[in-house]
């Protein structure tokens, strides 16, 4: 099926996107022929499906943009996603640094494509600095400064005068407040980039006026952060610039050194917003592909916007806060800004796509009578799900199917007992031929602890969040398998497990059910004479090489 797809997009590709999105061969042959593209919207990820569940940051361009055509794109992490009638594409880079610069590297080499005249939209969530924007804001950036390039000291040898161990390369101590690079120092290897000012203002001045979703949750949060004005503002469009760094970091210090990490490389320009991972190798990516007439980086923008702060609310450490952050209940600002980035990135799209006789060779901030595109509204079947059954909680889950607690952890319900077929003999006596249950882990009840069952099971995912098994045979050697939904993520749907095996299970406790079902058939049929439950100790001293992960799923 995926090769006759790809036949399919082959002609589509010879079809193209009108006259006027061409380019016109280089030969007589029609593999020449290349699709035009006018605006690349570059997201990170995406939780689950492209499409019908909870969204991530690529669904809603997905639906909004309708780019339904999506073709194998085997050098980089997720299929790309066109609108062959607007020029539109949608790419998903992966998390991180290097995904992001693989993909776009990849995406501008690419022969099915011509690059040279798009605008690229990075839309993406970040942590947002709470002395300049609130949770659900959305900022254009100007700079995009790296986190990462830089010497360390270990925190145990800092000299008693420093602040810290981190400190800019071609420096030789941390940098102070109000400190800029040296004169020659400016981006010598990647430590900042300056995207075109003059087009980052054009998109500011174009969107500043866009009403942002606001929920209460967020309210709530906002009202804690009492020292900050701005973190207590509704959502709203700013200028500010970006820090692309490969750790999660939260807190006060560290806020600070990003301010002042960008000021530095900024050469004092810069004002650090949002934290991010991805942004200065996607651009380093497009600088590139612009010095090798494959993209233009003038026509680069940053949009990211806050799913969290990047400090913790007066009176809570940056230890706990982190810890709150953990769950969905942490990120308040998750849903408005998935949500921002497509409201206020798809007028900017839909501007430049109106104007396309122009744009497509002039940049829109040196057109007079642009047209400007109207703004849209989030789309909501994907937000609602309307056409979807409403999703089954975890506590009408366990009503529903009359599930109670087992004693490994999570509940089941037997559901079936070949009682019809004779008994066979087993080295505990005469069993059932086989037995069948329903097994649930749920965020109260997350773990399955480690057991051993004589018997051979079956294991089959139902429904629910991906369940994470460790299993440990009669040698001592661990495997691990992730029961799921999603295939293509690496997710098995059936696992069998021999008996004698140590088993046990876990699920995170802030996915999107909060809970995962499994079905097992157990052969010959389950008692609990043939179940045993491993003790800590006695499981260390079998296999002490699993100390860590035998002390968490054991009791």
């Amino acid at each position: 099926m995926k090769k006759l797809y790809s036949i399919l997009f082959g002609l589509s590709l010879l079809i193209g996107c009108g006259d006027s999105d061409k380019q016109a061969p280089q030969t007589d042959s029609a593999k020449d022929i290349r699709t035009k593209i006018k605006v690349v919207v570059v997201t990170m990820f995406e939780i689950g499906e492209d499409q019908g569940d909870k969204p991530g940051e690529f669904q809603l361009w997905k639906a909004g943009q309708k780019l339904n055509d999506c073709v194998p794109f085997d050098a980089s992490f997720h299929d790309i996603c066109i609108n062959h009638e607007t020029g539109v594409m949608g790419i998903v880079t992966g998390m991180g640094i290097s995904r992001a610069t693989a993909a776009i590297m990849a995406l501008g080499l690419d022969p099915r494509f011509d690059l040279t005249q798009a605008y690229w939209l990075v839309a993406g969530i970040a942590g947002v600095d709470p002395a300049d924007a609130s949770i659900g804001s959305a900022a254009w950036a100007t700079y995009l400064v790296d986190g990462d390039l830089a010497h360390e000291i270990d925190a145990r040898e800092i000299p008693n005068d420093w602040q810290s161990g981190y400190f800019p390369l071609f420096a030789n101590a941390p940098v102070s407040t109000g400190e800029t690079a040296k004169a020659g120092k400016l981006s010598p290897n990647g430590e900042v980039f300056k995207l075109n000012e003059s087009l980052v203002n054009w998109a500011f001045q174009l969107t500043k006026d866009i009403k942002l979703n606001d929920y209460p949750a967020m309210q709530t949060m906002r009202n804690h952060y009492t020292q900050h004005a701005n973190a207590r503002k509704p959502p709203f469009v700013l200028k500010g610039d970006q820090m692309s760094a490969s750790t999660f970091w939260h807190g006060d210090k560290l806020n600070q050194w990003a301010n002042d990490w960008t000021f530095y490389w900024s050469q004092g320009q810069g004002n650090f917003v949002m934290s991010g991972m991805e942004d200065t190798g996607t651009f380093q990516a497009m600088t590139y592909l612009h010095n090798a007439n494959k993209a233009d980086k003038n026509r680069f923008l940053v949009l990211r916007t806050a799913s969290n702060y990047a400090t913790p609310p007066t009176g809570v450490t940056a230890a706990q806060n982190l810890a709150n952050e953990s769950g969905e209940e942490g990120f308040a600002g998750m849903r408005s800004s998935l949500e921002s980035a497509y409201m206020v990135g798809s007028k900017i799209v839909d501007t430049i796509v109106a104007n396309w006789k122009n744009t497509q060779h002039t940049l829109p901030y040196d057109i007079t009578n642009l047209e400007v595109a109207p703004s849209q509204s989030v789309p909501n079947q994907v937000i609602n799900n309307s056409n979807e059954p409403k999703q089954i909680t975890r506590s009408e889950l366990i009503e529903a199917l009359g599930l109670e607690g087992h004693v490994e952890g999570g509940y089941f319900k037997q559901t079936f007992k070949a009682s019809h077929r004779p008994q066979i003999e087993t080295q505990n006596g005469p069993r059932t031929t086989m037995t069948s249950i329903f097994y649930l882990l749920t965020a109260d009840s997350p773990i399955g602890h480690f057991h051993m069952n004589q018997s051979d099971i079956m294991h089959y995912f139902h429904k629910g969040d991906p369940i994470t098994y460790y299993l440990i045979d009669k040698t001592g050697n661990l495997t691990t398998t992730v029961l799921g939904p999603v295939p293509r993520k690496g997710h098995q749907m059936q696992m069998m497990v021999k008996g004698g095996t140590w088993k046990a299970s876990i699920i995170p406790t802030d996915n999107t059910f909060g809970y995962g079902l499994i079905g097992e058939a157990v052969s010959p049929g389950f008692e609990y004479a043939d179940m045993q439950l491993g003790k800590t100790s006695e499981l260390i001293s079998l296999y002490p090489q699993h100390e860590k992960l035998i002390k968490t799923l054991s009791r």
